[in-house]
């Protein structure tokens, strides 16, 4: 597997170079609103909790998978976020109100997981993750376009072609929400025993999803 950019940089360079703008959610519904004040919240303090609400240690063992886990990676601290409070006027997050909160963590197997929580007050969160997802799933433009383009039903995750990322529309107020959950390893010389994928990814993001409290 392909070990992306540390994060903060990945979010940094794909959102605010690519010209993308957006185009409407789990068991309690999600505010797009707190969303964006948690967000604000995490831009001031990236060093803070995620505020997500997330029990990684106990979605990892619905999801089947012999791993604990502890907050921020060797690259990133435990959450970092992108506000549309404080975007570039013009800038899509700006125009879309999107908002968006990024929880890292380490497993004890080694590799890294993050879970990517993205709130937009109009169109669709998942248009504005779309480079996010290219980067994450290593899947073709066409394959990820496609993707992006089917309808998502609430709750319920869809894996992205080859399995290297998930994502679940959550039941939300004031706009979009989506929860994408991807794994990656952080050992150049044993990649492939590191990264949760496939369906041990797609049972992680179901267990997250309804773990949301924001």
């Amino acid at each position: 597997m392909k070990i992306p950019a540390p994060i903060t940089a990945l979010l940094v360079s794909t959102l605010v170079s690519t010209g993308l703008t957006a185009c409407g959610s789990s068991g309690s519904k999600v505010s797009v609103d707190n969303v964006q004040k948690a967000a604000d919240a995490v831009v001031a303090a990236p060093t803070t909790p995620c505020p997500a609400g997330f029990d990684l240690d106990a979605a990892l063992k619905k999801a089947g998978v012999t791993a604990t886990a502890k907050p921020g990676s060797a690259d990133d601290a435990a959450a970092l976020a992108m506000s549309a409070t404080n975007a570039l006027q013009g800038s899509p997050l700006k125009t879309s109100g999107t908002s968006m909160i990024t929880c890292v963590y380490t497993l004890s197997t080694g590799g890294t997981v993050v879970a990517r929580l993205t709130g937009a007050h109009t169109g669709k969160a998942i248009t504005v993750l779309k480079p996010l997802l290219h980067a994450d799933s290593d899947a073709s433009t066409s394959e990820v376009d496609t993707f992006v383009a089917q309808k998502f039903s609430t709750g319920k995750p869809a894996l992205t072609p080859g399995g290297k990322a998930a994502v679940v529309e959550l039941d939300a107020t004031g706009g979009d929400v989506v929860l994408d959950v991807t794994s990656y390893s952080t050992d150049k010389g044993d990649e492939a025993k590191n990264p949760i994928t496939g369906e041990p990814l797609r049972k992680l993001a179901e267990a997250l999803s309804k773990q949301v409290k924001i």
